[in-house]
């Protein structure tokens, strides 16, 4: 990662887990994971959500970005906003 980042290239960590962004996610321009939804999927929906569960949920999703996001170094975090 650092060599590929060290030649300007702009990467992204498809499926990255947490502590592989944790270590090298300064490297990335970005990353995406389904590790939300599969923790969903297996768990009761949100307090006052009617679906079955909460993996197709951007509430869900959201309150998971944020708990990652709070998880990176502060010099890693990245300055994007949520849309």
């Amino acid at each position: 990662m650092t060599t590929l980042a060290g030649y300007g290239l702009r990467l992204h960590g498809f499926g990255f887990k947490t502590l592989g962004l944790e270590k090298v996610g300064h490297l990335l321009a970005s990353a995406d994971s389904l590790a939300w939804s599969t923790h969903a999927r297996h768990r009761p929906p949100m307090a006052g959500h009617t679906h079955k569960n909460c993996a197709n949920c951007l509430p869900y999703a959201l309150n998971w970005r944020t708990r990652v996001l709070a998880r990176m170094p502060a010099w890693q975090q990245p300055a994007l906003d949520a849309a």
